[in-house]
């Protein structure tokens, strides 16, 4: 969402159009939500603004039946998933990016208030672990650190790719934390899944990667220790989230699954909602922005890698770019009317984007895209004024704009 905002235009019932607007303007004025819930645990290139996911999921359980069930077929890190759970809504999401599964499941926890205090005592116990060895191994004859080999990748491969980006204390220190995390996973494979996405979420912040968008090395002096206390900081947070989501309802089903193929999970007719913000043309790619945390946690991409959908990558080998981002975007809202029930709601957070050197308009992709069971009932798009020297070029006569399309299932 834009940092700068910029005016608004919008149409529909006026009800429905006033809310649209209240959505796009949240994510400049509410400095609270963000903050919230499980929201600030994982970063993630580009995600839904959890202010406007918030009037957004308000709007659609103030229309639809209690217990009602919303997908959200681009669920990211699960914005809209944790925003659908604190409003008691059912949900379900799906994500091609093995990443954003994790941490979406991580972030929608459901377990008894127990559970969560386990999740707390393990972190602190594995924090400690790593201090105390990281002691040791300032000793003189201490013994290396050994480093992990995930099943499916090539442990010297692995060591090339992550060498240049960790300091040789850091990396002792995050593997250790790995492997301490699979030694439990035989005995409590959710736990161990849960304390991966809290050592995800610390990669980058004790790497030398400039951030998830910027694969620049940078000069970071990490202190030793820093990545163990990063890693309990980081579960406290998340049981701090899911001890204040624990009130509300249970937990969204996330699948690692394309959404273009929404039917093999929710099945047709069965969604009284619809919430999902789709790859921006061009713009992201999310394969790459996280392959430094694929490689270290050992997460498969092969099926990311060959369908991620409006990369940046893809817009570079030419037209063929556009089209098939076009092609995707017509499957999957074909997909979303599958989904839907009749009179049922979607809304569909997108932007426009400078992608392969020339202006896509989203509001006219997806009017194009849609099917005659569909059609627009109310629309908002905020101008985007903060652009870039091509932007400002491809832009001049139609600004650029984020939108949310409201569609209706007839």
């Amino acid at each position: 969402m834009p940092r700068a905002p910029g005016r608004i235009f919008a149409d529909g019932p006026r009800e429905l159009a006033e809310g649209l607007v209240a959505a796009l303007r949240a994510a400049a004025l509410d400095h609270e939500v963000a903050e919230s819930l499980t929201h600030p645990f994982h970063s993630y290139p580009a995600r839904l603004h959890p202010a406007t996911a918030r009037v957004l999921v308000d709007i659609i359980a103030s229309n639809v039946r209690e217990r009602s069930l919303l997908v959200d077929p681009f669920c990211g890190s699960g914005t809209s998933l944790v925003e659908a759970r604190a409003a008691g809504l059912r949900a379900v999401g799906s994500d091609l990016n093995p990443l954003a599964v994790l941490v979406a499941r991580a972030k929608t926890w459901t377990a008894p208030a127990k559970r969560r205090a386990k999740l707390r005592d393990v972190g602190h116990e594995i924090s400690g672990t790593v201090l105390a060895a990281g002691k040791a191994a300032r000793r003189s004859g201490a013994e290396p650190g050994k480093m992990r080999k995930p099943t499916g990748f090539d442990p010297n491969a692995r060591n090339r790719r992550l060498a240049a980006w960790f300091a040789p204390h850091v990396r002792r220190e995050l593997e250790l934390i790995a492997m301490t995390i699979d030694d439990m996973r035989e005995d409590d494979p959710e736990l161990a899944d849960i304390l991966t996405a809290c050592l995800s979420a610390i990669l980058y912040k004790v790497s030398s990667r400039t951030s998830d968008t910027d694969g620049t090395w940078v000069d970071r002096n990490v202190a030793r220790g820093a990545a163990a206390r990063n890693f309990v900081a980081r579960v406290e947070l998340l049981v701090a989230g899911l001890d204040d989501l624990a009130p509300a309802g249970g937990p969204p089903d996330v699948y690692e699954h394309d959404a273009r193929k929404l039917h093999e999970i929710v099945p047709d007719g069965s969604a009284a909602a619809i919430l999902t913000s789709p790859p921006y043309a061009g713009t992201y790619d999310y394969a790459e922005h996280q392959r430094l945390r694929f490689d270290f946690l050992g997460l498969r991409h092969r099926e990311l890698d060959a369908g991620e959908i409006g990369s940046r990558r893809s817009f570079m080998a030419g037209p063929q770019g556009e089209r098939s981002w076009r092609g995707d975007l017509a499957d999957c809202v074909t997909s979303i009317a599958r989904a839907l029930e009749p009179g049922g709601v979607a809304a569909i957070v997108i932007g426009d984007s400078y992608a392969g050197g020339r202006p896509m308009y989203a509001l006219d992709d997806v009017r194009s895209a849609l099917t005659d069971e569909l059609f627009i009932d109310a629309w908002a798009s905020q101008q985007r004024p903060m652009l870039g020297a091509g932007e400002r070029r491809s832009f001049q006569d139609r600004a650029k704009a984020e939108h949310i399309v409201l569609l209706r299932r007839r």
